[in-house]
């Protein structure tokens, strides 16, 4: 189970849909009402371990136990109490509510609304997915959507954190890949003298909508400079002998193809014309997202992961980063010409 949600405790709600593993409950909007049975009760007590038959307290250790009493009236009795962490008598708590809380406060002003709520790990972990407003970037025509993303954990593994995505959180893969890919940060570490407040969030919100005009102009970049086919397939080429360390850039018969299946949906593919670096941009991403690059023969379920998840998304990450930069673009090209003529040869 690699999205980790562990029924019947862990709960995922999506206004997109049931998601790629198809456990999210579908609604329209999310709010209070709808996030209240995820917002439990964090019980903190003493601990206490059993050695030779008596007990005995671990000194500056307590025990974390999410209560569903109350907040889930399907669960009860010891299904009710979950064990989360045994962390140091230091360690704060920051709970879902809290977050849930926070969210709501910061974001009043804005035209918010929550895309995505969910709980990991039997509650371990917990996240919030929102669209604040302005986050269609559009680039000729094209539309691409950010999600604000707050999440935590209660087992000790990380801090509260929010930041900007293009993901949005219904999973552990889509929880990790999210904070991976985020570059500004608001944290909030679980210590005693930590005051889970709203100062910094202006600041990284205002960052965030920075992040995403420079997203929107190294697209409109990649727009503005021209990229005929033998270009493409050259760049596409030179980005698998890039990637894969290929000895003299010769390519395997299958990298090869890779490249000129990308280069062909650069000219044919989704809305591409084939004149520019958009366009091979966005030949690569649907080749990584719904060609050959994810597996035409495998499940759509599979192909999903792969293309928001797995190697396919670190693929179209990179690939567009080195179109962006002019100095990896010029090697991208430089090698790639070499790999095309190399296979020339080998025909």
């Amino acid at each position: 189970m690699a999205h980790k949600i562990e029924k019947p405790h862990d709960m995922v709600l999506s206004t997109e849909g049931t998601e790629w593993h198809k456990l999210a409950t579908h609604l329209p909007m999310i709010g209070d009402a709808e996030v209240a049975p995820m917002l439990f009760p964090i019980v903190e007590s003493p601990a206490f371990v059993m050695i030779d038959g008596v007990q005995t307290a671990l000194e500056d250790y307590k025990v974390l136990v999410a209560d569903h009493r109350g907040v889930r009236p399907d669960l009860s009795g010891s299904d009710a109490l979950v064990p989360l962490h045994i962390p140091k008598s230091g360690y704060k708590v920051i709970s879902n509510r809290e977050i849930w809380d926070t969210m709501q406060s910061a974001l009043r002003d804005l035209d918010c609304k929550v895309t995505s709520v969910c709980t990991l790990e039997r509650g371990k972990k917990f996240a919030i997915s929102c669209d604040i407003g302005g986050s269609d970037l559009v680039v000729n025509k094209d539309k691409f959507k950010a999600n604000l993303n707050f999440v935590t954990s209660h087992d000790g593994t990380m801090a509260q954190e929010t930041f900007d995505s293009m993901i949005r959180v219904v999973c552990m893969n889509t929880f990790q890949w999210s904070r991976n890919a985020a570059q500004d940060k608001f944290k909030v570490y679980h210590t005693k003298n930590a005051a889970f407040a709203l100062e910094g969030l202006g600041d990284l919100l205002n960052a965030i909508l920075k992040g995403r005009v420079e997203i929107t102009q190294i697209m409109e970049y990649l727009a503005s400079h021209k990229c005929d086919a033998n270009d493409a397939l050259a760049m596409a080429a030179g980005y698998f002998a890039m990637t894969t360390d290929a000895k003299d850039n010769k390519l395997s018969t299958r990298s090869m193809n890779a490249a000129k299946e990308i280069a062909r949906l650069a000219a044919n593919g989704i809305g591409n014309l084939g004149k520019s670096l958009y366009d091979l941009a966005n030949g690569a991403t649907e080749y990584w997202t719904s060609g050959e690059g994810v597996g035409r023969t495998a499940s759509v379920a599979s192909q999903v992961y792969r293309s928001q998840l797995g190697s396919a998304a670190e693929h179209k990450r990179r690939f567009i980063g080195m179109l962006a930069d002019d100095e990896k673009r010029e090697t991208m090209q430089s090698r790639g010409r070499e790999a095309v003529r190399q296979a020339a040869l080998v025909n």
